[in-house]
């Protein structure tokens, strides 16, 4: 489910942004243009999407608010004027119900964390290999979100 909605986003937001490109004034090495393969925003796209669905998936385990330290991502749609993807990871939410809720946050905590350093790569190659009319990648914060790594002084 998440997969489809995924490239049915970069299908539509790759259709805007070669729009944009194509109506971007011609290179004055028409060879050199025509050789050179567009760049793909799959997997920054993809990335981005994760995040934000981590974040929307963990908002009321975390005390800081990963939707607030993401919000860059949801005004990047309406730039291209589409609706933001709003899935959560049932998975992932299904076991934060069941745990304690410092173990919850702490999970939540780790994931955020390690989808932020993957997005943050995939945002650098975006910004150096993007036409500059596409929209520059949303900012986020990757907390901290809890006083510990553990999450400890959190209670039920």
């Amino acid at each position: 489910m998440i997969r489809a909605v995924t490239l049915a986003v970069v299908a539509a937001v790759c259709g805007s942004m070669v729009a944009a490109q194509v109506a971007a004034p011609p290179t004055t090495d028409g060879a050199a243009a025509a050789q050179a393969p567009a760049y793909d925003p799959t997997r920054f796209l993809e990335t981005m999407v994760n995040y934000r669905r981590l974040a929307l998936t963990c908002e009321g385990t975390l005390p800081g608010s990963p939707l607030a330290d993401s919000e860059e991502i949801s005004i990047f749609f309406q730039t291209l004027g589409m609706a933001e993807p709003r899935a959560i990871d049932t998975q992932l939410q299904r076991l934060t119900k069941k745990l304690v809720r410092a173990q919850a946050a702490s999970i939540c905590a780790e994931r955020l964390v390690q989808s932020a350093a993957i997005y943050g790569q995939s945002a650098r190659d975006y910004t150096q290999n993007k036409p500059d009319a596409w929209p520059a990648a949303p900012r986020i914060s990757a907390g901290p979100w809890c006083a510990s790594l553990t999450c400890a002084e959190l209670s039920f």
